[in-house]
């Protein structure tokens, strides 16, 4: 297009753009809301109309009859103009733009479409990132309803919606954003399991978070973003890999080697045994509220129910352990002569519990050194990542289309500001 070209065609914008101000202006009384539903439908066909004219401005262009294919194999030629239905952000546009064949792969494809990132349904990164987040936040069905409401110049039925999804999330996956610079204050890993409900037998979604504590943060967004919380979470990826990624996220944000991090974990043997392999110079930590809960089992056998007399050892155990470490605590148990067999199995297995953990429960030291003590963070992370999302009523996922969308939750809890649209044109090249 020329500058006179390009000119005419600004004229042509400007000069609809009065008409439909005549039409939409309003000529007597009319309300705010009369207002708003004038003003959305103006910028509704302005915005379409030089969507419209930009676009196929630029897809209009080529240069040369030749091209490298994606297939790697040969070069494609030239063949025709290819019309498209782009769905933007400003409604579809129909344009048109080069296509080109290549003999060794025997496809075809329009080098413009892998260049913008054109992805599921011809939608624009700007269409992808939209819909993405949607999609991450809320079930497939509910996303047309959404974007009728919010952008009503946007149509796209469910599969395309989840395919969109579905590709963004793998993008996500093979590059997860890395927004943190070294950790200021200490670092902290945990990471725990959740059940996905699948059409056969439910699945295990680890889950993971790396953190750094501040004791003074409030509740707000703004002020949790201060703990500069990163997410992981996978169902396909076994619990070693899960533990492996967590750990690869704290090098990358630990200052120096010197550095000691916390690991938390619940007890469970191979959350330790993960931490050994990938994490050096950590510091264990057994999860204070999941040692009470072993404390509420010994009470129970050894005072009988929810008597008083249980519910005052539980109390001093929990000074003890807060005050002092786990010593006082074993003392007790090892002095507690149980009556019954039920009793006697109870002793020797909780016995066994914190004798194992013994050197990750001195919970005075690490409250000192501002240390958290508790997993409340994983346990929130496998709630917000897996519970308010895949355990809506009905739910029930493949693990193989589950993976995906579970990447793309933990990037944007992780960075609730991350811009989708880069990653558009990644899974277009995958």
């Amino acid at each position: 297009m020329s500058p006179a070209e390009r000119d005419q065609t600004i004229d042509r914008l400007v000069e609809a753009q009065r008409e439909r101000l005549r039409r939409e202006w309003p000529t007597g009384t009319a309300d705010v809301t009369e207002i708003e539903e004038r003003i959305a439908r103006i910028q509704r066909e302005s915005g379409r109309e030089m969507s419209e004219a930009m676009i196929q401005e630029q897809t209009g262009k080529r240069e040369g009859n030749r091209t490298a294919c994606p297939c790697g194999r040969g070069e494609a030629t030239y063949r025709r103009q290819a019309s498209i239905d782009l769905v933007t952000a400003a409604g579809r546009v129909r344009t048109e733009r080069a296509y080109f064949y290549c003999d060794a792969c025997r496809d075809g494809h329009c080098p413009q479409d892998l260049a913008w990132g054109i992805g599921p349904g011809n939608t624009t990164p700007t269409v992808q990132s939209m819909v993405g987040y949607l999609a991450s936040q809320a079930a497939y069905t509910q996303v047309p309803a959404t974007l009728k409401r919010l952008q009503p110049q946007i149509h796209l039925g469910t599969k395309t919606i989840e395919l969109i999804a579905q590709a963004l999330g793998k993008a996500v996956q093979q590059d997860p954003p890395q927004i943190f610079l070294p950790a200021e204050r200490p670092l902290v890993a945990a990471v725990d399991g959740t059940i996905l409900l699948t059409r056969g037998e439910g699945k295990e979604v680890r889950c993971g978070v790396v953190y750094e504590p501040d004791w003074e943060a409030g509740r707000k967004p703004e002020e949790v973003r201060g703990l500069r919380k990163e997410f992981v979470a996978t169902v396909t990826s076994s619990r070693e890999e899960l533990i492996g990624e967590v750990c690869r996220r704290v090098e990358r944000r630990r200052p120096s080697s010197e550095t000691r991090v916390a690991a938390l974990g619940d007890g469970a043997p191979w959350i330790w045994r993960g931490y050994a392999r990938h994490l050096p110079n950590r510091v264990e930590v057994l999860d204070y509220y999941h040692a009470c809960e072993h404390l509420k089992v010994v009470a129970a056998a050894w005072y009988g129910g929810e008597s008083a007399a249980g519910r005052l050892w539980i109390a001093r155990m929990k000074g003890d352990l807060q005050g002092g470490g786990p010593d006082g605590l074993l003392r007790s148990m090892r002095a507690w002569r149980p009556t019954t067999t039920a009793a006697r199995r109870v002793k020797a297995r909780e016995l066994a519990y914190f004798g194992k953990n013994r050197q990750r429960m001195k919970y005075h030291v690490y409250l000192r050194d501002g240390l958290p003590i508790g997993s409340g963070s994983v346990e929130g992370a496998c709630k917000h990542i897996v519970g308010d999302r895949f355990k809506l009523t009905g739910m029930r996922w493949n693990p193989a289309t589950a993976e995906p969308l579970l990447h793309l939750r933990a990037a944007l809890l992780t960075d609730p500001d991350l811009d989708l649209r880069r990653y558009a044109a990644r899974h277009m090249l995958a």
